[in-house]
């Protein structure tokens, strides 16, 4: 039923956009007045009543995004001029007996089989729900996906060669900031954030450059250079956080979506074997694999 309301809303904003007066002042703010009686009439089309809430409901199936566009004085006029033009077609239809045409049938039986599908998933699924104690234990089972490696926070200094090296150390040895000899020296972008990296795990930067960084205490800045494959890097130690576990509060809507999903795929599934075992299914193709199956069995005892 959501994925019929979700295309009516799509083939009425067909309408809306087609429409060029709207569209010449879509850019318009119009100021959203008060909000009126649900039930309060609107127009009427052959005796058809089309009401407030008939534009509320297209509006709440929009995207946040297209809902607030329409959901001014402009935009809801805009909807209820496409609400009459949808009654207005439906007349028309009546009129040429468009449901009596052997596609029109065909189609609206598609539909009537997927909303009654909807419905008896709805059906099974009303009642499903996830404790707190079933979400805690489930913490305590996956905890160790939940851990987080320990991080540091560091700054570097990246250069080329030696030479450019000793011109960092002599600064950073005459009392220059660590920061201000970074934009002054290094090559690597984070120059312009005084050379920081922010925090990062030990497998996320090459060897050399992880084992120094981890090894270091916060405020330490390497005596030399580490070498990697990117060159020479002068290091400053800014901030650790040692490896932690995340509680169970930062992980406890994840967990519970986690849950909810793995019951509903349960039931859906043993409501499917269910479902197989009281009514014939036949699919042809496998019943012909069966059949040659068998043919092929025969032949080899003969």
């Amino acid at each position: 039923m959501r994925n019929m309301s979700k295309v009516f809303a799509s083939l009425l904003l067909l309408g809306l956009f087609a429409s060029s007066a709207f569209a010449a002042e879509s850019g318009a703010a119009v100021a959203a007045k008060e909000p009126a009686d649900p039930d309060s009439v609107l127009a009427t089309v052959e005796g058809a009543e089309i009401r407030v809430k008939d534009v509320d409901a297209v509006i709440a199936r929009l995207d946040p995004q297209r809902a607030a566009m329409y959901d001014n004085e402009m935009g809801r006029r805009a909807i209820l001029e496409e609400l009459v033009n949808v009654e207005l077609f439906a007349l028309l239809g009546a009129e040429l007996e468009v449901e009596k045409d052997a596609e029109f049938i065909n189609i609206m039986e598609r539909i009537r089989k997927d909303i009654v599908r909807q419905f008896a998933v709805d059906a099974i699924m009303k009642d499903v729900s996830v404790s707190d104690e079933e979400v805690a234990a489930e913490y305590e089972k996956r905890k160790d996906s939940f851990k987080v490696p320990e991080t540091v926070r560091a700054s570097h200094i990246l250069v080329e060669d030696e030479e450019a090296a000793k011109k960092v150390k002599a600064d950073l040895d005459s009392g220059m900031a660590f920061d201000e000899a970074a934009r002054k020296h290094s090559t690597c972008p984070s120059k312009e954030q005084g050379g920081d990296l922010g925090f990062f795990t030990k497998d996320q930067m090459v060897k050399e450059f992880a084992d120094a960084a981890f090894s270091m205490k916060v405020g330490e800045v390497t005596a030399e250079p580490v070498k990697t494959q990117f060159g020479l890097h002068f290091i400053k130690l800014a901030e650790r956080k040692e490896a932690s576990v995340r509680p169970l509060d930062e992980v406890r809507a994840h967990l519970t979506e986690t849950l909810l999903n793995e019951k509903k795929a349960e039931i859906y599934n043993n409501k499917l074997k269910e479902l197989r075992e009281k009514y014939k299914v036949a699919v042809k193709e496998d019943e012909k694999k069966e059949n040659e199956k068998k043919e092929e069995k025969t032949e080899e005892e003969k």
